[in-house]
């Protein structure tokens, strides 16, 4: 079958017939539209067709490693505005969404094939309410940032370790943030309430009382939640006035008793301690001849008083295994603005690969597993770190529900193409090794994109039965893109 279309040419007076194809019709009339969306937008459409797509494709990953993932458009919302646009001409047009923050997914989820990739970064207006002792912040804004014009009021939050990831997908994952254990456990739980685009195109606000089901799963859903959370409220805390950090460095020989001995010392101190064992190369390039790799313990304590941050620090100094040691740095004043320096300086961006597990098994015995492994990383930059949570309690109800009492990261990083295989190797065989201390997976830094278990393992059975069934009820035509 065909459509004709009468036509005369231009300057000649003849009149002829063009017939087209439903197919060239379709692809006419999608054009069209197209144009007429973008049109609409306070920001920008890019799509496959436009000379700066391949560009902006690849400046959305955050890191040097950049999947062969290719959306058929990317919008880069300038406002809430386009948020709603976006929504409801994906949903016209049987478009399904990814949505992009900060482009910090390790596995650039976001980037997906024949997706409309929903980049909502210029999102970063806050205000500060300081008699609710509340924060109003879009999602885009940087962790780094918003510590800083929160501490200009006097508060503090949990906010990402690393300074560039904003608060959006660090909230919708759970958020294992500074001071964790003393605020909130995890700092999705300091969520308030959520700005929500849903899948309709409707803008709505979402708590404990008022569209709850958003608000459940906006704490803890990640690459799951059905919607497109713009904005949050958070709780904040009082700034701590002090911040001291004692920085521990034994050869990684001496690791499975220094575990041992950290965690025998963490479980009696308060919660407002955080304690951190890494192993990876020796940071001090004049270090004398030894074991090239190294553990380090580094624990920070948040506080009121200098007096009070050294008291909740006194027992590492005090005991007789730091006698060995290679390095010792106690009480340091580290206030966030120089911690999150060390972690920018420690973690550069260079390419990726990353996993995750829950343990609640003891710390020696699962460093005990990886002391050889940790002597064959193939890059110095990489690093296998233990967060001990000893003050973990029940959670609340939420989509996040998975939690252990050690928080384990692997962190590949290097430098060249050529050494992606051994390196990817690494990581895979370090979830390997720890496979029977596995109590499951932090959506946040899981390689959930890979492997599907991941997606499934970071959720109790019932939040992911009950994820699955919200997603259905309220995304019925699966408009957002999730791994359920």
């Amino acid at each position: 079958m065909t459509i004709s279309r009468r036509k005369i040419l231009s300057g000649l007076g003849i009149t002829t017939t063009i017939l087209l194809s439903p197919l060239q019709l379709f692809a006419t009339s999608l054009k069209e539209k197209i144009e007429t969306f973008r049109d609409t937008l306070n920001g920008k459409l890019i799509t496959r067709n436009d000379k700066n797509y391949e560009l902006t494709r690849l400046s959305s990953v955050w890191q040097q490693v950049k999947p062969k993932q290719f959306p058929d458009c990317i919008v880069q919302a300038k406002n809430v505005d386009d948020v709603v646009a976006a929504v409801n001409f994906a949903r016209t047009n049987h478009k399904q969404i990814s949505i992009r923050c900060g482009g910090h997914s390790y596995y650039s989820s976001f980037l997906q094939n024949d997706k409309l990739m929903l980049d909502v970064s210029s999102l970063r207006e806050v205000s500060i309410d300081t008699g609710k002792r509340q924060a109003r912040v879009q999602v885009a804004m940087r962790s780094v940032d918003f510590m800083a014009e929160i501490a200009k009021h006097g508060f503090s939050f949990p906010a990402a370790h690393c300074g560039n990831v904003p608060l959006g997908g660090f909230l919708l994952g759970g958020g294992a943030g500074w001071n964790g254990e003393a605020w909130g456990g995890m700092s999705c739980f300091n969520i308030s309430e959520v700005e929500v685009v849903t899948a309709q195109g409707q803008l709505i606000r979402a708590n404990a009382e008022q569209n709850s089901d958003y608000y459940w799963a906006a704490r803890g859903a990640r690459p799951n939640f059905f919607g497109v959370v713009t904005e949050f409220v958070l709780d904040l805390y009082a700034e701590p006035k002090v911040i001291l950090t004692t920085t521990l460095i034994w050869e990684v020989s001496r690791a499975k008793d220094v575990a041992d001995w950290l965690e025998a010392h963490i479980r009696s101190m308060p919660e407002n301690v955080e304690a951190l064992f890494i192993l990876t190369q020796n940071p001090d390039p004049k270090h004398e001849a030894g074991e090239e790799r190294v553990c380090i313990v580094q624990v920070s304590a948040f506080s009121d008083t200098e007096a009070e941050a050294r008291q909740a620090l006194a027992p590492l100094s005090s005991s007789a295994m730091t006698d060995d040691c290679l390095a010792k740095t106690e009480y340091a004043s580290t206030p966030i603005a120089s911690l999150y320096e060390w972690d920018a300086m420690a973690y550069p961006q260079w390419r990726w690969d990353v996993d995750h597990l829950w343990s609640d098994d003891s710390a020696g015995d699962v460093v005990e597993k990886v002391i050889q492994h940790t002597r064959d990383m193939p890059s110095t930059r990489s690093s296998i770190l233990l967060l001990l949570k000893p003050h973990t309690k029940e959670l609340p109800d939420a989509a996040f529900s998975m939690i252990g009492s050690l928080y384990i990261a692997c962190y590949a990083i290097w430098g060249s193409p050529d050494e992606d295989i051994p390196n990817n190797n690494w990581v895979k065989k370090t979830m390997t090794l720890l496979k029977e201390n596995t109590k499951g997976h932090y959506v946040n830094e899981s390689n959930y994109a890979d492997n599907p278990e991941r997606a499934r393992g970071s959720f109790s059975a019932e939040s992911l039965q009950k994820l699955k069934r919200l997603s259905s009820k309220h995304d019925p035509e699966h408009l957002f893109h999730s791994y359920l």
